[in-house]
């Protein structure tokens, strides 16, 4: 069981967020327990002989109490960061930091792919976390996303309407407010009590926590990860269809251009269109999950989510694959 100490001056500082690479870790728990977790995501990727390849790390990087070491499911310091930049992190992560925590993990007997000098097992652990995304997970996280962009949205709504308590009263009968703290229950994992002491605290949605899940480390940001709602309609494997549909010409070619921060004005210079028009076919496309904005000054920037890109990768491979060639990676 987990306890934070909140200061009433702390309250209005909670947030939620939502993070792809701690969803992307915590998906493999379902290695341990299909039944628990019955996405068959990670098991289907395991079957392939890439997957085959990985799986003996990945199934490691979850012990038998379903804990996961903090690098891997860190939390979100924006309300849906991007993969490639917490990927990015635990490339800058000491490693020492990540030895530490899979001996913690292990009780200091770390499985035999998880053994040897340091840099090898980072590499190892970085390369099989890439290909899993790369090759299954980035697929998946394209529906997953907007569910739990929908869970964070319902929260906020609920947040209004009844207040704080009466928000997070509702995210899972294992979490609960009670004046000056927050209790998380845990069904596996470790029981400690920390302050959040300013840090702030953020809650996370998952598909992968059957009640709550929360850092291994009591020193670590403080975050509390809760049961999506609307899981039921997340599909158990990837549908790419629909996409599919939301992609004209016209939309693809905008989708296309989004590789970094571009505005409206920019974007109907470049495509021979009027500002307004552009900006319908960018309002499609946000309410869609796979383009997102950003406000600079005056301006509003669009970029590509982590959706957007793999749509236009599946795109581009259909197009492709019409053509009867095959498109550069």
């Amino acid at each position: 069981m987990l306890t934070y100490r909140i200061t009433p001056e702390e309250l209005p500082l909670l947030r939620f967020g939502i993070s792809p690479l701690g969803e992307m870790s915590l998906s493999l728990r379902s290695l341990l327990a299909p039944t628990a977790y019955r996405h068959s995501l990670v098991r289907s990727y395991a079957a392939t002989p890439g997957g085959a390849a990985h799986v003996d790390v990945l199934a490691t990087l979850v012990n038998e109490d379903f804990s996961t070491p903090d690098f891997l499911t860190p939390r979100p310091e924006s309300p849906q960061p991007r993969i490639r930049d917490q990927l990015a992190d635990v490339v800058r992560t000491p490693t020492p930091s990540i030895l530490a925590e899979l001996d913690a993990l292990w009780d200091s007997h770390r499985p035999h792919a998880l053994r040897g000098p340091g840099w090898s097992v980072r590499s190892r652990v970085m390369e099989a976390l890439e290909h899993y995304w790369s090759q299954s997970f980035a697929r998946f996280w394209v529906e997953h996303r907007s569910i739990l962009a929908a869970d964070v949205r319902y929260r906020a709504t609920h947040m209004a309407d009844h207040g704080l308590a009466g928000a997070l009263a509702t995210l899972s009968p294992h979490i609960r407010l009670a004046v000056d703290r927050l209790a998380a229950v845990s069904l596996a994992g470790p029981s400690y009590a920390a302050s959040v002491a300013g840090r702030g605290l953020v809650f996370v949605p998952s598909f992968f926590t059957l009640g709550a899940s929360y850092p291994v480390d009591p020193t670590g940001p403080p975050m509390v990860i809760y049961p999506a709602r609307g899981q039921a309609l997340a599909p158990a494997e990837p549908v790419h269809r629909g996409l599919h549909g939301l992609l004209s010409a016209s939309r693809a070619d905008l989708l296309d251009m989004l590789d970094g921060p571009t505005t409206t004005r920019e974007l109907a210079a470049s495509l021979g269109k009027t500002e307004q028009a552009v900006n319908q076919q960018l309002q499609g496309l946000r309410t869609s999950g796979v383009v997102e904005a950003s406000r600079s000054g005056r301006c509003v920037l669009y970029r590509r989510t982590e959706a957007g890109d793999v749509l236009l990768r599946m795109v581009r491979a259909d197009t492709a694959g019409r053509a009867g060639f095959k498109p550069a990676p």
